[in-house]
């Protein structure tokens, strides 16, 4: 059986949104300390596409090291590291553990919408996102977009009108398709929901938010 810990490891692929995901999940209500596995976002995503094994293995050292501290509630605050590493190993070695990813909210918003645009950081995670979203509900329309450009100047602090206007994202819907909701498939684009909101006549879904409340159901029903 998982042990819930109050305090929340928090795991991501670069240092700026390893620090959102402890900022997330404080504002939740949790404690949470974070590692990120890598320096920036290159060096993710170089782990990514060609060193998963070595990726797979640093998120179990990663969790060792907060099993050591008694945290047993982690929270895998990246769309690309999730679809990357192999999480089913990850999830059987901690038995005892709750392992959060944004991965497990698509299934949900696959129900809940018929058609959506999903953007995400690369392609590999693109796919895996899509391919949940196909396998519970074939009937949906998802339009994919990836732009790590937009993930390095996140990770830079440039402010969300400036990243706005230099990526033309006022551009970003195309009208056509009727889109339902845009789903922020990297957890670095929430630092631009705001003004996403603001912007786009769309609503904006951030995956996290869909997990943590089904987790936080998920403990009051015991």
């Amino acid at each position: 059986m998982a042990y819930f810990s109050k305090t929340f490891g928090v795991i991501a692929g670069t240092p700026q949104d390893t620090k959102m995901g402890v900022e997330f999940m404080r504002k939740k209500g949790f404690d949470a300390v974070g590692i990120p596995t890598a320096s920036n976002p290159e060096e993710q995503n170089m782990l990514q596409y060609q060193k998963a094994d070595t990726l797979t293995q640093k998120v179990i050292a990663i969790i060792d090291e907060f099993h050591k501290k008694n945290i047993k509630s982690i929270m895998i605050y990246c769309n690309s590291l999730s679809a990357a590493i192999d999480f089913n190993l990850v999830e059987n070695k901690y038995p005892s553990s709750y392992i959060l990813t944004p991965l497990q909210s698509y299934r949900n918003l696959a129900s809940k919408y018929s058609r959506l645009i999903v953007w995400a950081a690369n392609a590999q995670s693109l796919k895996v996102i899509e391919q949940i979203l196909y396998e519970s509900n074939p009937s949906i329309r998802v339009i994919g977009v990836t732009l790590l450009p937009v993930v390095n100047a996140i990770e830079n602090l440039m402010p969300p009108e400036d990243i706005f206007e230099k990526f033309n994202l006022a551009n970003f819907l195309p009208k056509s398709f009727g889109a339902e909701g845009l789903v922020l498939g990297c957890t670095h684009f929430p630092y631009l929901k705001k003004i996403l909101e603001e912007k786009l006549d769309v609503t904006v879904v951030d995956p996290m938010e869909e997990v943590l409340r089904d987790f936080v159901l998920r403990l009051n029903a015991f």
